[in-house]
Formats: C-alpha cells, structure tokens, sequence
C-alpha cells in the first residue's frame, strides 16, 4: 500500500535535502521505512541477494566442515607438541654430553655417550620411516583413515643422562 508524503526515508534520499513530494511504500524486509519506489526496489534486491549470500554461505561452510576432522587435526597438534618436547629434552642432553670436556668418570661418560647414540640412531630410524609413510600418501587425496592415524608413531625421545 502507498502512502504520499513529503519525503523518502532512505538516507541517500535524506542526504539529498530536496524534499519532494512523492508515492512512499513501506518497506516490510527490514526496516519498515517509507521508501520511494526506486529505493523499495533496491532494498528488495538487496534482500535477495543476502538470502542468496547466506544460502551459498551454508552451502559451503557444510561442505567444508564434512571434510574438516577437527578431533583428527586436535590430536595431531597434541602429537606435535608431544614429539617438540621429546626433541627439546634429547637436544638438551645431547648438548650436555657435547659439552662434557674432561676426563673424570670417563667410562661413566662413555656409557651415556652410548646410550645417546643409540637412542638418536633409533629416533633417526623412527623419524625415516615416518617421513617416508608421509610421502607414500597420495598427496591428491591427503586422507589417513584413523586406523593409519593410530600408527604413525610418536617419537619418544627418553631420558638419556
């Protein structure tokens, strides 16, 4: 239903400050101004459009969170911390062994020089074959069922000194 009255509601027509008399209809979508009719017509456009926006918006944001595994990624971040600290703590008693320059307890020192080596050999070994699992994965599909997921090991560096 139109109404006239002396001006448009819209703000494009408020800042124009040439008031005319023209036919207003009320603008029921969103903001229940009284608008002219070229200005009713581009809030009913901008309407469709949002409608369209929001769906298309949907639409991708459930494709989207089908293929996102957030407990997988969540786990994932957990073995990652897990295998840094692991690092950090061989990295610290690597460098303590490194940093040994005098003889006393030499043979106390030669057995966790032994230790060492043969836990960074097995650490390397165990990096190399997850590395190498890593790179058998069809880079296209880039999916680990959570059976594999479970296997991949996790690298426990162990307390050496």
């Amino acid at each position: 239903m139109s109404k006239l009255s002396s001006q448009c509601q819209d703000e494009l027509c408020l800042k124009e400050g040439d008031p005319k008399s023209t036919r207003l209809y009320l603008c029921s979508h969103h903001c229940y101004k009284m608008l002219c009719l070229k200005h009713l017509t581009e809030h009913d456009q901008c309407i469709k459009n949002r409608t369209q926006y929001q769906n298309k918006l949907k639409d991708l944001w459930d494709i989207y969170t089908t293929k996102f595994d957030e407990d997988k990624v969540e786990k994932q971040i957990q073995n990652l911390k897990i295998e840094l600290k692991n690092y950090q703590n061989l990295k610290k008693c690597i460098e303590n062994l490194l940093s040994i320059n005098h003889f006393h307890g030499s043979m106390e020192n030669n057995q966790k020089f032994e230790i060492a080596i043969a836990k960074l050999q097995k650490v390397i070994e165990q990096k190399n074959q997850s590395e190498s699992t890593y790179d058998n994965i069809d880079l296209k599909s880039k999916s680990i069922t959570n059976d594999e997921e479970e296997k991949q090991p996790v690298i426990d560096y162990g307390k050496i000194s």
